[in-house]
């Protein structure tokens, strides 16, 4: 049976062609294009639209929903993933040939008009919360929220016996570490309630914090002739490997996290006076490092040669459609990768273990404690103390004879 198509499908299906085109030259493999194609004509043929205006990010997601929901055609939220990424993708394509289309971000979510927690997060400025801290104790404050409400508790001042009753329940679901955040998120909001005559008590100090080992954790790090062997692992024939290999000098020369990396700015790196401007996630504050040569080499030709273009400032981006800034889970991803490539196993792969060996190291050659942990960005010597038990090399000549 033969397939007729109406003058605007025909239209469309040519638009789809040249776009595809488009995308073999901006070097995706004919399997990555393949399925882009077929995404991207499913989109289309549900929507029967010959006007690319009227396709957005918001419809594209409804349409996806509903074609998942008629055709059975797997889990809905997989069928968003695709059909959003391939509308990206489409759009890139159309704006290149000059032809409108409709808005590719969805509307973010709007922030919590709340006045009582709207004050909560000024009394947290005021104290000095980075935004990250910021940002967990109002998570945590919302779950306790959400919990209480539920079960039809007081709120907002809440009951030492609810607080133990949602502590009970998080312990089960999360971990050790997760459970701890959440009790100083409650902490901090019985002191915020008691401070600011919201409540006649301060009860932040009858909420326990669970127990913890100081270093439940092996050292994650690992020799550096190993650290060498993972950068023969990245293939710098290609634009994601030249990508690669600059996060990787960056992760060997500062031991920067992940999050450091991420987002790194071009207006962080000083050509000129050879200056890495690096702003700490943590705490919100800038260290200034020296750039060295190895490095700003590998990020010059990332720039120059394999950087996609894109309005974004980050240095590092993901070269998928739409090029945007790189998330945590695809950095950690490549690490694994280069592991796999060099032929390194370890209990632990991740952008860390560069972070570990690198203060290792600089244990081993003599560095001193403080030194270190201006370069990583702590604030106390207890924390960078941490890394004294993987240099085993200065640790062994402490140790006692064994007695016979």
């Amino acid at each position: 049976m033969r397939t007729t198509f109406t003058p605007w499908r025909a239209e469309q299906i040519r638009d789809v062609n040249r776009v595809s085109a488009l995308w073999r030259d901006l070097g995706h493999t004919p399997r990555s294009v393949r399925a882009y194609r077929q995404w991207t004509i499913q989109l289309l043929t549900k929507a029967r639209t010959s006007d690319y205006r009227e396709l957005s990010a918001v419809r594209t997601v409804k349409l996806a929903y509903s074609f998942a929901r008629q055709h059975h055609h797997g889990s809905p939220e997989q069928t968003r993933r695709r059909w959003l990424s391939a509308f990206r993708a489409f759009a890139w394509g159309l704006r290149r040939l000059k032809a409108p289309v409709g808005a590719i971000d969805l509307p973010k979510r709007s922030r919590c008009n709340d006045p009582l927690m709207q004050a909560f997060a000024e009394y947290g400025r005021k104290l000095g919360w980075c935004e990250q801290t910021l940002l967990i104790n109002q998570s945590g404050v919302n779950r306790l929220r959400s919990f209480l409400l539920r079960r039809r508790a007081p709120w907002p001042v809440p009951q030492l016996r609810d607080l133990d009753r949602f502590l009970h329940w998080t312990s089960k679901r999360w971990t050790k570490s997760f459970v701890a955040t959440q009790a100083g998120a409650c902490r901090a909001w019985l002191r915020f309630l008691f401070i600011t005559s919201r409540a006649d008590h301060d009860l932040a100090e009858s909420v326990a914090l669970p127990p913890s080992i100081v270093h439940p954790r092996p050292a994650r790090a690992v020799p550096w002739p190993v650290i060498r062997r993972l950068g023969k692992g990245i293939d710098r024939s290609n634009p994601i490997g030249l990508r690669d290999y600059a996060q990787y000098l960056l992760f060997c020369g500062y031991g920067l996290s992940n999050a450091e990396a991420i987002n790194l700015k071009l207006e962080d790196v000083d050509w000129d006076a050879a200056v890495l401007h690096i702003r700490r996630v943590k705490n919100s504050a800038t260290v200034d490092l020296p750039l060295l040569a190895s490095v700003a080499k590998a990020l010059a030709r990332y720039v120059r040669r394999g950087r996609p273009s894109s309005p974004s400032r980050n240095v590092f981006l993901r070269h998928t459609i739409p090029f945007g800034p790189l998330s945590h889970a695809t950095v950690g991803q490549r690490v694994r990768c280069w592991a796999k490539r060099a032929g390194v196993q370890s209990s632990y792969l991740g952008v860390h273990l560069f972070r570990h060996s690198f203060a290792t190291r600089q244990l081993e050659r003599g560095t001193p404690l403080k030194v270190i942990g201006d370069i990583l960005g702590h604030r106390h010597c207890q924390t960078t103390a941490i890394y004294v038990r993987t240099a085993l090399a200065r640790l062994r000549p402490l140790a006692l004879p064994v007695p016979k």
